[in-house]
């Protein structure tokens, strides 16, 4: 039998998970719900860790196997806050591991608990500062050879070197900006080229910097790359929550109209195949069928119509585990406006959307009809942080998104497919897709 998983997530992020074979871990408590209101985003981890928002920055975590922990608090441009008179706690979602105290120690907070056998644990960090506490929740990842799979390491680029690198020509060097390697384990580099039919400056230059893992072939120090993710990226593409399974990711979304959709990718973040995929969707005892819809973008099932947070869980057979299920603790929201009018109205001369700059885009994904000029006014609602940069480097778009205004960015799509849009440190996301 597949082993169990239940976790509960909040918009905001994870709540707390456990193993349907072990007792429940202890709720967290009220103060430790007060979780920031911030959108979820992506962020790089200074620290080789993972890193989420709270009211008053960052938390990064850096979890070991063997049970430790390193806690660095991080400011919104994820730089170094003092630790000097902090304190803190680890509360790990496993029956009977016990609550981490964590302490100031150098630049970060540091605590050892037991070691873990588990690949895929959900924890709780609280560091209280200045009679303030703040709050992140984290889903660990503890595998030997990363998240994912696949070939890991740090991505760099360096200047094209004369003459240029073993199976990288000069053109091509200076085409794609440089020299792509993924820096490993003990120092070790490999010149990183794409596969056939992909743009290397499309595939690694939003990366650069980052630890990710690469799908891919290695040979004789070269890597070619079909794929490369964020060794933890959990970003929600559609204004959901992410959660996971082994290498599967399910996105959630819940809308006002009772309506559930999933959308299921690999550890890469790509779409999988959802024919013949069936489950369910329940809540309050009331139960619907989870199906592929019309597209085959995403599952859906459709439970009471509701305003109001609940507790929803999908049930859904995976390879890994075909008895699979996990819960979430979710907000509904709107069905997502048309992003254009129809394609079949007539003297549409142009398709215009708004998108909102908050701590991430909303909406997060934009549908466009190639060929028709777009008109997309991105509002900014703050003036720090990273959002100050807008970068679509599939279409070569970068510009600049000045706090508390409004930028018009003007292009036609003239090719079909998904494009990402990040800030200027990838740490917000969003998707075009032009049809």
């Amino acid at each position: 039998m597949g082993q169990r998983i239940i976790a509960v997530f909040a918009a905001a992020g994870l709540v707390v998970g456990c193993s349907k074979k072990e007792a429940p871990a202890p709720e967290p408590t009220p103060t430790e719900m007060a979780h920031s209101a911030r959108q979820a985003h992506a962020h790089a981890a200074p620290h080789g860790g993972q890193v989420e928002s709270t009211p008053r920055g960052h938390l990064e975590l850096v979890t070991t196997r063997g049970g430790g922990y390193r806690v660095y608090l991080l400011d919104d441009a994820l730089a170094l806050r003092p630790v000097a008179g902090a304190t803190g706690s680890v509360k790990v979602a496993k029956g009977g591991y016990p609550n981490v105290v964590l302490t100031p120690s150098g630049d970060h907070l540091s605590g050892q608990g037991p070691e873990h056998a588990d690949d895929h644990l959900a924890m709780v960090v609280t560091v209280v500062r200045d009679g303030k506490p703040e709050v992140a929740r984290f889903a660990a990842h503890l595998e030997a050879q990363g998240h994912g799979g696949g070939i890991v390491g740090t991505l760099r680029l360096a200047p094209c070197p004369t003459p240029p690198a073993e199976g990288l020509s000069a053109e091509a060097c200076a085409k794609q900006g440089g020299v792509y390697s993924l820096e490993k384990e003990g120092g070790a580099t490999a010149l990183v080229l794409a596969s056939p039919g992909q743009d290397v400056k499309t595939l690694l230059g939003a990366r650069v910097g980052q630890r990710v893992h690469v799908k891919g072939t290695e040979a004789e120090g070269r890597v070619v790359a079909e794929a490369v993710a964020l060794e933890h990226d959990h970003t929600p593409f559609h204004g959901g929550v992410v959660a996971m399974s082994g290498d599967t990711h399910l996105e959630v979304v819940s809308l006002r109209s009772g309506e559930v959709r999933v959308w299921v990718t690999d550890a890469f973040r790509q779409p999988l195949p959802l024919a013949g995929r069936k489950g369910t969707v329940e809540v309050g005892g009331v139960s619907a069928p989870l199906v592929p819809e019309g597209g085959g973008t995403f599952l859906t099932g459709t439970l009471p119509a509701a305003d109001a947070e609940r507790e929803v869980t999908v049930r859904l057979p995976l390879p890994e585990d075909p008895e699979y299920f996990i819960g979430f603790l979710l907000t509904p929201m709107d069905a997502p406006k048309p992003s254009s009018k129809s394609p079949e109205s007539k003297g549409d001369a142009v398709q215009e959307v708004t998108i909102t700059v908050q701590g991430g885009y909303q909406p997060s994904e934009v549908t466009l009809k190639q060929g028709v000029p777009a008109r997309l006014r991105f509002v900014r609602k703050d003036s720090g942080g990273c959002g100050d940069e807008l970068l679509i480097p599939d279409l070569g778009i970068q510009r600049p998104l000045p706090g508390l205004s409004e930028t018009v960015v003007s292009f036609t799509p003239d090719k079909v497919g998904a494009f990402p849009f990040t800030c200027g440190m990838q740490m917000m996301k969003g998707m075009l897709v032009v049809q």
